[in-house]
């Protein structure tokens, strides 16, 4: 490819230097053609500045929007499969679920979930793994194994740390669980298992606020669905529906 390339350049700079050498052959006129040719000269850096730096700049960003757009939506399938009713899950295990007020709606602005960001970074995640039930989240997990697998392997979401991250630690977790004795653990197996279903938890949560937000902004319909499914709020489907569309 880079020989190519040199190849072409040659070329190209070959030809430039025929056309000239033909100018001056027809016309005689030296002048002429040293004018246009330091003018053209002189309008490369501004040619240079235009192309490399503002046009790429401006097309790097619109493909990195779209980019993004692609990977939201892939976090939004992995929340409807699995990731709502992973979080419910642990969510009702949380000894200090009480600091959570995420009840999302249709008048959260950018201020709103930067105070939720924030408390949800702040949250001292800690779950009660004895009212877990750990067969539930097993099961959950390995029906969803192939989902997570290839969300994994999607070169998209390496745009998505935070999201690569989650989805380490879930396939983490599912490792742990198939390795022991769900019915029979000892207190080691408790610990260790609390503390990887922790990092599952706070990972999470963390990238649930981002995804609410996306929606938000971008897919109201979608919203919808995703506010009557939050799984840090208690109340029931039906009840969240018409408090949020005001249907008394």
């Amino acid at each position: 490819m880079k020989k190519n390339t040199i190849i072409l350049g040659i070329l190209l700079i070959g030809l430039s230097i025929a056309l000239h050498l033909l100018h001056f052959a027809v016309f005689r006129d030296l002048h002429h053609i040293l004018i246009f040719l330091l003018a053209d000269i002189a309008f490369i850096p501004l040619e240079v500045f235009f192309v490399s730096l503002v046009l790429d700049k401006f097309i790097e960003k619109r493909e990195h929007l779209q980019l993004m757009k692609k990977v939201n939506m892939l976090i939004g399938l992995f929340y409807q499969e699995m990731g709502n009713k992973l979080l419910s899950v642990l969510a009702l295990s949380d000894e200090n679920i009480s600091i959570q007020n995420a009840t999302v709606d249709f008048k959260w602005d950018s201020d709103k979930y930067c105070e939720l960001r924030n408390s949800t970074k702040n949250h001292n995640y800690r779950i009660d793994i004895f009212t877990m039930d750990l067969d539930g989240i097993n099961t959950l997990i390995t029906n969803q194994q192939q989902l997570i697998t290839n969300l994994i392997t999607n070169s998209a979401l390496q745009e998505h740390e935070l999201f690569t991250e989650v989805l380490m630690s879930i396939f983490h977790l599912s490792e742990e669980l198939r390795q022991r004795p769900l019915n029979d653990l000892e207190e080691q197996d408790y610990n260790h298992l609390k503390v990887d279903i922790e990092r599952v938890y706070s990972n999470l949560s963390f990238v649930w606020v981002d995804y609410m937000e996306f929606l938000q902004k971008e897919y109201p319909y979608l919203f919808l669905s995703a506010i009557t499914n939050n799984p840090f709020d208690s109340r029931q489907r039906m009840e969240i529906e018409k408090t949020v569309l005001g249907i008394s």
